[in-house]
């Protein structure tokens, strides 16, 4: 106990004293902090303990989330509160290592069991649900030919759906620093994914999604949102906006809330609001 304490007072530390430098020196973000509030809303029960993904519900100000690796094959439905307001059974489907949530434009949610922290998993799987069926998009790393791999870049714990694709991002854990974007239609089947880009980003992304508009994406870290404007209708990383030092331990989870605000939450079940100012 005294151990995992002390790591964890370590990655708290590491969390809070990280910024935004690298990132502004090497891939031409602006520093953003001070253009957001991050207000402290609520904190979710304890039945989602280990919560690692959040999308939109169909109501306005409610979210779906659900917990990581091991929970139960539910998602539930919250306020900016954390209270719980309704719970979905997610039939024919298996919490492996659940790490992400995103929805399309007509009702689907995707449901992301592709956490690979060890680089070892065959059955990477991303589950499309609506009113009970549920489809299974599979898939496997191109590149990758050893499992577990030593390269510590085969793990994707973000993505969202744009424009009949599901756009992936790695949470990398080497020593270059670079966030491998990956494309997959949104049907049923089995794909190989090979790199489309890649860009440095010197925390590792842990959750993804695109504003109501299409205009930009955000990719969240531990510690940094990084956000990217989008140039027509192509999601790439070919315009850096903005990189928001947010702090708040082991972040997890983020949604948009309108274009300009989103949502976020962490492993301590809390969560928050981050509030662009007027000008």
């Amino acid at each position: 106990m005294f151990l995992y304490k002390f790591y964890m007072f370590l990655f708290a530390l590491r969390v809070a004293t990280c910024n935004c430098s690298p990132e502004i020196r090497k891939t031409g973000f602006k520093r953003a902090k001070a253009e957001y509030t991050i207000s402290n809303t609520g904190r979710m029960p304890i039945c989602i303990n280990e919560n690692s993904g959040i999308a939109r519900a169909w109501q306005d100000d409610y979210y779906w989330t659900h917990n990581d690796g091991g929970g139960n094959t539910e998602l539930y439905m919250i306020n900016t509160k954390g209270s719980v307001f309704d719970t979905l059974f997610v039939n024919n489907s298996k919490n492996i290592d659940w790490e992400e949530l995103t929805k399309d434009d007509k009702g689907n949610i995707y449901i992301g069991d592709f956490g690979n922290n060890n680089q070892a998993r065959k059955d990477l799987t991303i589950y499309k649900y609506r009113n009970g069926k549920t489809q299974k998009i599979t898939f496997h790393y191109g590149e990758q030919e050893h499992f577990p791999s030593k390269n510590k870049i085969f793990d994707c714990e973000a993505f969202f759906w744009f424009g009949g694709k599901l756009y992936l991002f790695s949470k990398d854990w080497s020593k270059s620093h670079q966030t491998i974007m990956y494309i997959l239609p949104d049907e049923a089947g089995d794909y190989v994914l090979f790199p489309e880009q890649s860009v440095f980003l010197k925390s590792p992304i842990t959750a993804a999604d695109i504003s109501p508009s299409g205009k930009e994406f955000a990719l969240l870290s531990y510690g940094k949102v990084y956000i990217f404007e989008i140039n027509g209708e192509r999601i790439d990383f070919s315009k850096p906006k903005s990189c928001i030092k947010i702090g708040r331990n082991q972040m997890e989870a983020l949604a948009y809330i309108n274009d300009t605000d989103f949502i976020m939450t962490n492993e301590q079940r809390k969560i928050f609001i981050a509030t662009k100012k007027q000008d």
